[in-house]
């Protein structure tokens, strides 16, 4: 019995060591990892299972070079806690590629930071309004939507003050 996913396709932008990626490959996804590192990508390409690997393609793509790049329409575009890391003069165009990319009936999952959140001072990011992140999500529905506004810690152990906005929504059209 194939499972649902199979032929599915999926680009995991910001991929990083691909922890996300691993996991959709698992699930029987075809997986375009993108980031902007070429060590993250390495690291990922040597992590995978040799069964997996016919499922998996990665890109060097930043942010900077995303609406040039040629991108097949996906089933579901995974953005976990890298679009803050978008220069802000880039995020509309970065944003309307992602947009354009995921095919109708598809989905998004990702996260945004807020105006509240610690590092929200750094002219290199993207800090979004509440009012702004629902605007981007006009054509989709939004299936899952959490706002966290609460102290915490960073992947590498140090204490920060967090504003996320976490959205899981369906394309509309």
């Amino acid at each position: 019995q194939k499972s649902k996913k199979e032929g599915m396709f999926a680009i995991d932008v910001g991929c990083g060591h691909g922890a996300d990626t691993l996991e959709l490959l698992k699930q029987g996804w075809k997986v375009l990892a993108t980031d902007a590192e070429e060590n993250g990508l390495r690291l990922l390409k040597e992590s995978v299972d040799k069964s997996y690997k016919k499922n998996l393609k990665t890109a060097k793509i930043p942010f900077e070079e995303f609406e040039n790049a040629k991108l097949k329409k996906c089933d579901l575009l995974n953005a976990s806690y890298c679009l803050p890391f978008c220069k802000p003069e880039f995020f509309e165009i970065l944003w309307n590629k992602i947009s354009d990319t995921i095919k109708t009936g598809g989905m998004f999952s990702g996260q945004f930071f807020g105006q509240n959140d610690e590092w929200a001072g750094n002219k290199d990011m993207t800090f979004l309004k509440i009012k702004k992140v629902n605007e981007l999500f006009r054509d989709f529905e939004v299936l899952y939507f959490e706002e966290k506004d609460e102290d915490g810690k960073t992947a590498s152990g140090d204490s920060k003050h967090w504003h996320v906005f976490s959205v899981i929504a369906e394309k509309l059209a």
